[in-house]
């Protein structure tokens, strides 16, 4: 399979070595991007693939002018992404990444503005190996700037990371108490604690105990505790949320209750129920996927059983007014006999009875070695 980019420096620094990964968080986040079925621009194809051009159109309905972004990929023998050009009304950004012995070693973004507002700049990142190909720095800039140092990479005698520091600001500190993994960041000259993340692991590495805690009041205080159950293809089929004081920065934390998922795999189906900290059910839903797990379509689920309207904004083209339309949103997925899919068009169904409008249509051409 073809890897992914890591274009966006946060998600460089979310990939360094570390804590094992937390599963996805069902959160008020998630029911938000869930409910309206949005597209994902990953970098997800299988097989011996060159070379990959891609065309995203949306309707004028959608946003009074449409939008339109072009996207080319290639790939080196090894199925690493080497290059991406990326361009739509406003202008164009050129990513190159360069790799040596199956490692990122370079990542540059070059980026030019059509309306002359801004002028052109260059995002870049650098990663540093030791002999055993284990990360010792990440520098991250802009144009001439350097603006993050990841540096002082640790390891233990297993090859699991202990952890690192964030030049001149703060230290993460990892350990190991058999199945608890501990992760601390601390200012680098107090070393005063301001976040800590506790998980518990089951035997096939997963988290099945997730406990974080930030600063509050001056001290470091429980945030939120989660507890994860999955089934046989890792999937979380259960999470449990201890009660705590939801806010409004809270938007990508759990979501206080009981969340229950299950699969009907031979039908490419399954639904989802929420229950709030006091037992009631908030959220049912009934969801179809591809073959790719990607949600293709959802339905919520009233307390009767019976499904809900649902509506989609729409603009029009002439008086940009937006309005809502009820009716029902679903993907259709078309994929080649390489497993990869080749379109993804966005439909909206009107319940007036009128045709069906495709909002989105996301179309990659694939050429293979």
């Amino acid at each position: 399979m073809a890897q992914m980019s890591t274009v966006p420096a946060a998600q460089a620094i979310a990939d360094f070595p570390g804590a094992l990964k937390n599963p996805p968080i069902f959160s008020q986040t998630t029911a938000t991007w869930q409910s309206g079925l949005q597209y994902q621009d990953t970098i997800d194809v299988k097989g011996p693939v060159a070379s990959v051009e891609r065309e995203e159109i949306q309707s004028p309905g959608q946003s009074p002018l449409g939008y339109h972004t072009k996207s080319t990929l290639k790939f080196d023998d090894n199925s690493h992404l080497v290059s991406r050009v990326l361009e739509d009304s406003l202008g164009v950004s050129t990513t190159t990444n360069v790799w040596e012995l199956g490692r990122l070693q370079s990542q540059t973004v070059k980026h030019h503005r059509n309306d002359g507002k801004f002028a052109d700049w260059t995002e870049w990142q650098r990663w540093v190996y030791d002999s055993q190909g284990r990360l010792l720095e990440f520098h991250a800039g802009r144009d001439e700037r350097e603006m993050n140092t990841f540096v002082n990479f640790q390891y233990d005698s297993e090859g699991r990371p202990l952890g690192y520091e964030l030049a001149a600001q703060s230290l993460t500190e990892i350990t190991y108490e058999g199945p608890k993994i501990t992760l601390t960041k601390l200012q680098k000259y107090q070393r005063r604690k301001f976040f800590e993340q506790v998980q518990v692991v089951d035997n096939k590495k997963r988290v099945i105990d997730l406990k974080v805690s930030d600063l509050s009041g001056g001290q470091l205080k429980l945030w939120y505790h989660v507890s994860f159950k999955y089934d046989d293809k890792d999937r979380v089929i259960e999470q449990n949320t201890d009660p705590f004081k939801f806010g409004s920065g809270d938007d990508y934390s759990p979501l206080p209750g009981k969340l229950i998922v299950e699969y009907n795999d031979e039908n490419h189906s399954g639904e989802q129920e929420f229950y709030n900290s006091d037992g009631k059910l908030r959220i049912h839903t009934r969801f179809e996927f591809g073959r790719d797990g990607t949600l293709t379509k959802l339905r919520f689920v009233d307390a009767s059983g019976n499904e809900q309207k649902g509506s989609e904004l729409l603009t029009d083209p002439q008086s940009h007014k937006v309005t809502a339309r009820p009716g029902k949103v679903e993907w259709e997925i078309i994929y080649d006999d390489q497993g990869n899919w080749t379109d993804r068009r966005r439909w909206f169904t009107p319940d007036d009875g009128s045709a069906r409008i495709m909002t989105r249509s996301v179309r990659q051409q694939i050429t293979y070695r």
